[in-house]
């Protein structure tokens, strides 16, 4: 996760083709109409249902299965509602459709759910494409932006240049990724760019707290807010950074890493990875730790409010910068690859960060032959001895 430092009346499609003066030529049959849009307000309905009564199995039915990153995160989105909103108060409500190419539809929805009583209310656009098994839930019907393995999704036109930024930043650092720890994703590299934050919360999940900006778990997309007029280019870039070092922490470790060390990774690296990227600030003498890691690994950081969020960062990227200068890349990449034994939890991290601590300082005591404690100790001796000869 990562959050800033500065701080389309339904008109159905019948395409029927004709052969004329040898030309194809499709019109409209405006009696095909009413059926369709029938069928994406029940699947709607269906949603809202499925929410309410907690029925995971029937709402992933819904989405479409050709697209497993979507799945994924529709999944984690429920299981967060499910416990975030109050019982019974979800309501998905189908505002107008219109028809986009054969076989796909856009819709305007507006979701509103209660959290302990206070309503809360959006709208945004989905895309539904027909399918072999009917109609489904084709996520929000955005731009796109490829370049190889690398693709950027936007859901605005004003969002371009950002895109372009980001597919630049993302096909840059996954080859210095490479170069450094010889990860390779998977997967496709997928970033998502929202232009209201809203909806990039509603895409991740209703828990997330206002001042994220950025988002990846395991075998997702990553997703950024966007906006117009974004002149910090450098920041920007630097998201994406943390955000693509959160997707290659997760397949190397099989998604197995403590969250401190996921984010310590991440802060790291988006001042650090690529050139033009390196802050002022990052030199400077670091203060005293505001919690010990044992208390660190306790906290939950998207309950932290913004100012002891920013603080959690801090403390994550000099933690991991030092384990980086004393102990160096090629040990902590070893350290990666023995986390990555462990069986996958699937789950959200935050679900499984007692099982992610064990495991990493496991993972820890065996690479590097120290627990974490004796670790930090030397942590706070070498930041001691910096401070006396102002290094």
């Amino acid at each position: 996760m990562w959050v800033s430092k500065a701080a389309r009346r339904i008109l159905s499609v019948g395409m029927v083709l004709l052969v004329c003066t040898g030309a194809w030529v499709p019109y409209f049959v405006h009696a095909e109409v009413q059926p369709v849009k029938e069928e994406i307000r029940q699947l709607i309905r269906e949603k809202q249902e499925a929410v309410n009564r907690k029925d995971r199995e029937h709402f992933l039915r819904l989405i479409n299965p050709s697209m497993p990153a979507y799945v994924q995160e529709q999944k984690r989105w429920f299981d967060d509602a499910v416990r975030w909103i109050d019982p019974y108060s979800y309501r998905l409500r189908l505002i107008s459709v219109i028809p986009e190419k054969e076989h796909q539809i856009r819709a305007w929805v507006e979701q509103t759910y209660c959290r302990r009583g206070k309503e809360y209310s959006v709208k945004f656009p989905l895309s539904f494409q027909e399918t072999a098994s009917g109609w489904k839930d084709s996520d929000l019907p955005f731009y796109h932006l490829t370049r190889g393995n690398a693709v950027v999704h936007f859901s605005d036109k004003i969002l371009r240049e950002q895109a372009s930024i980001a597919l630049n930043t993302v096909v840059k650092a996954s080859r210095e990724l490479e170069r450094i720890y010889g990860w390779r994703t998977r997967h496709r590299l997928e970033v998502k760019l929202y232009s209201r934050p809203e909806v990039f919360r509603q895409s991740v999940k209703l828990s997330l707290p206002s001042w994220a900006a950025g988002w990846h778990e395991e075998d997702q997309a990553i997703k950024m807010v966007g906006a117009k007029g974004f002149s910090d280019k450098k920041l920007f870039s630097s998201g994406i950074v943390h955000e693509i070092t959160h997707q290659m922490v997760s397949e190397l470790t099989g998604d197995n890493a403590a969250y401190w060390m996921q984010e310590g990774a991440a802060e790291y690296y988006q001042s650090h990875l690529l050139p033009g990227l390196r802050t002022e600030e990052e030199d400077k003498p670091y203060g005293k730790p505001r919690w010990k890691m044992s208390q660190m690994e306790e906290l939950d950081l998207e309950k932290l409010p913004r100012q002891a969020a920013e603080e959690y960062y801090d403390q994550c990227e000099h933690w991991y910068r030092f384990l980086v200068r004393r102990y160096g890349e090629e040990k902590l990449k070893r350290v990666f690859e023995l986390l990555e034994l462990y069986p996958a939890i699937d789950r959200d991290s935050s679900e499984k960060r007692t099982e992610l601590n064990q495991r990493t300082r496991s993972a820890l005591r065996k690479v590097l032959g120290k627990t974490l404690e004796q670790l930090e100790r030397e942590w706070m001796e070498d930041r001691k001895k910096k401070q006396k000869t102002g290094d």
